[in-house]
């Protein structure tokens, strides 16, 4: 009798364990909601968000530099227009790409190898000798920098409060705007008139963004 008093407040406890629904985890959204928009989110929306400000860069001048590379290498309209179309069959096959090696390693290390990758090969532009090796040089351009765009919008959306994603969505594409405004400069320097640009030089200032 005496077990069994001892064993009966405690079957009744288990029971009352048993009956509570278990304890949810805060989702990581939430925590993120409550503690708000800091300084981290600051640096790494700077940081890794730049990969616009360098698609920006490299579209707009090499748009604006084919009539000196046309008056260099004697180019037809139909190369001229391949070598621009040529950036952005680079960026869609750069973007799909993104989304599994992102889901995979994580939405940091694409955009690290995505900044790398477009100073690398657009240094690797100004060494070219024709339109085939330009052509190369310019695709996997416009591949690094498609590899690096969806893993650096989806990290600052991820780490940024739900009230200031369309905030961060929108500053990618200020970035971007700023990119082009900034190759706009460097071609004024080089000559405002656009005849007789430095493609090589400009080529190599336009991968200044991806080095900072």
């Amino acid at each position: 009798s005496i077990l069994i008093t001892v064993l009966v407040p405690f079957s009744h406890i288990a029971m009352a364990a048993l009956a509570e629904p278990p304890t949810m985890a805060p989702l990581v959204g939430s925590v993120i909601d409550n503690i708000g928009m800091g300084p981290y989110q600051w640096k790494e929306g700077m940081v890794s968000s730049c990969v616009w400000l360098a698609d920006g860069a490299e579209l707009l001048l090499i748009g604006s530099v084919t009539r000196a590379m046309e008056l260099e290498w004697d180019l037809t309209a139909t190369q001229k227009g391949g070598l621009v179309s040529i950036v952005f069959v680079g960026v869609m096959l750069g973007n799909m790409a993104s989304g599994p090696c992102s889901d995979r390693i994580g939405r940091r290390w694409p955009t690290i190898i995505s900044y790398a990758a477009i100073g690398i090969f657009s240094v690797l532009s100004t060494f070219t000798t024709g339109f085939w090796t330009l052509s190369a040089a310019r695709f996997f351009v416009g591949a690094s920098f498609g590899f690096g765009q969806p893993a650096s919008l989806s990290y600052c959306l991820e780490i940024s409060p739900t009230s200031w994603r369309t905030f961060v969505y929108c500053f990618s594409g200020y970035l971007f705007i700023a990119g082009e405004a900034y190759s706009a400069c460097i071609i004024m320097v080089d000559d405002p008139s656009m005849k007789n640009l430095d493609w090589r030089w400009l080529l190599i200032v336009a991968a200044l963004p991806s080095f900072a």
